[in-house]
């Protein structure tokens, strides 16, 4: 009888669209949404100071919140260093998108997941629990696509790799990679410490071929999500390290376990892939078989990125972020309808020009100063009247955060931070019209921040 219903739902999750289903945007904007009214609709039922819940509420809430600051620190953490580095990636970005989007904001969306379930829990209202529910619906249909979507790229050749267990795959895909293939006796390297291995490592990398051509290290052989392994490692002793990669740390930790599983005695993963190695080697050149095939910049370029610069408008941005509701929090005095809608029409203001910078810069889109080698001066959309939309973005977007809370103590630190924004875009000239001939005539004839204003 349990074949026949099996055969029954795999004929059934045959006809829905799967690759549609992990792919679609509106799904995933969906649950984020539904998750902001169960938030707001738990904190309509109860204060937080009405707070009233059992012992046995209290266990699953605190639970649920603690893997869920987890998921979201690792999460964020790994999407901020994977789109840092995806411009650098030029003709072969989309190849990286397909294979990494989904698997690198789920366990994002996990976390939202569970911080609706601890809202659920202690606002204790059954209307937030309805909307819940059909979150967690789409939840459910978003991770059984990206499973089917996972299962039909390793499915190359059954007899080349043995299929992943189910509850191991969800494992990895929710929980994370390390502490899964921790437990599967594979070890979690970081990526500054892989030099100590031994010079002889087998060193594995699972990625796609287009992204092994891309960069990889020297030593490295290719098996495309472990296919052709099996076959291959029956000819390496099993006293031998092994050191498997991929680009971000979701491909390799299963093929890690595999070669565990195969008698391989010691066997690491690299921790966050390849992506935070291009990090820690920028600028560094090297023959070594655990040196990258390509340098991810030129450090006399990066010298000239004015990090003090730099580090000062984060810290604050960091700081404009935390204190002005927090100052809003303590004072007593209102801040007007029509002030917070203005606010708000600035903030969503800053977000759609760094959108439309982002949209006309396309691959040239970098974080520092210095201008990529093979990037081209770009003067259309946008950029046809503004010279550095994206710090316009920022300083308009932070006018209207300080604007909507009615934060007098955050006023010293958007100045600070404009100021330090407009000291970075008169050096980073200097630097373009070294770059580009053509910069002092398009200098001549846009604005710098703001068209017929600044």
């Amino acid at each position: 009888m349990e074949p026949d219903v099996r055969n029954i739902l795999n004929q059934v999750t045959d006809k829905i669209d799967y690759y549609r289903i992990s792919d679609s945007r509106w799904l995933l904007v969906l649950i984020y949404a539904l998750c902001s009214v169960v938030f707001v609709l738990a904190w309509l039922q109860t204060g937080i100071s009405e707070i009233s819940l059992s012992g046995y509420e209290w266990f699953v809430a605190i639970t649920a919140m603690i893997f869920a600051i987890f998921l979201f620190s690792v999460s964020l953490f790994e999407l901020v260093t994977y789109f840092v580095f995806i411009p650098s990636i030029k003709s072969d970005a989309h190849i990286f998108t397909r294979v990494h989007a989904n698997q690198l904001i789920h366990p994002l969306t996990t976390s939202v997941v569970l911080s609706g379930l601890v809202a659920c829990v202690i606002g204790q209202s059954a209307l937030a629990w309805g909307v819940w529910s059909i979150v967690c619906l789409g939840y459910a249909l978003q991770t059984g696509s990206i499973v089917k979507h996972i299962r039909k790229d390793q499915s190359g050749d059954p007899s080349e790799a043995p299929p992943q267990n189910l509850l191991s795959l969800l494992a990895y895909l929710i929980l994370g990679a390390e502490i899964v293939t921790m437990a599967a006796g594979a070890k979690a390297i970081a990526p500054w410490k892989i030099k100590f291995l031994p010079g002889d490592t087998w060193i594995v990398d699972v990625r796609t071929k287009p992204e092994f051509q891309w960069n990889r290290l020297r030593g490295a052989q290719n098996f495309p999500w472990g296919l052709g392994l099996v076959e291959s490692a029956k000819s390496v002793p099993k006293g031998r390290t092994v050191l498997v990669t991929c680009l971000s740390g979701h491909r390799s930790p299963s093929v890690a376990v595999m070669l565990r599983k195969l008698g391989f005695q010691n066997v690491y993963n690299l921790n966050w892939g390849l992506l935070y190695l291009i990090l820690l080697e920028r600028g560094k050149t090297g023959s070594g078989v655990f040196d990258l095939t390509r340098t991810n910049s030129n450090t006399s370029e990066r010298g000239r990125d004015y990090k003090g610069i730099s580090y000062g408008y984060i810290v604050s941005a960091m700081i404009l972020l935390v204190l002005a509701p927090f100052e809003n929090s303590l004072s007593d005095r209102s801040v007007l309808g029509i002030q917070k809608f203005f606010g708000g029409l600035l903030g969503l203001g800053g977000l759609f020009t760094a959108w439309l910078a982002f949209r006309s810069l396309g691959r040239n889109f970098r974080v520092f100063a210095a201008p990529r080698r093979s990037g081209k001066l770009i003067q259309s959309g946008i950029y046809s009247k503004v010279r550095h939309p994206m710090y316009t973005s920022v300083i308009v977007g932070f006018a209207g955060y300080v604007l909507y809370w009615g934060s007098y103590w955050g006023i010293p630190f958007w100045f600070s931070l404009t100021a330090l924004y407009i000291v970075k875009a008169l050096k980073e000239e200097g630097v373009l019209i070294q770059r580009f001939p053509e910069y002092q005539e398009y200098k001549s004839r846009t604005w710098r921040f703001l068209p017929y204003i600044f």
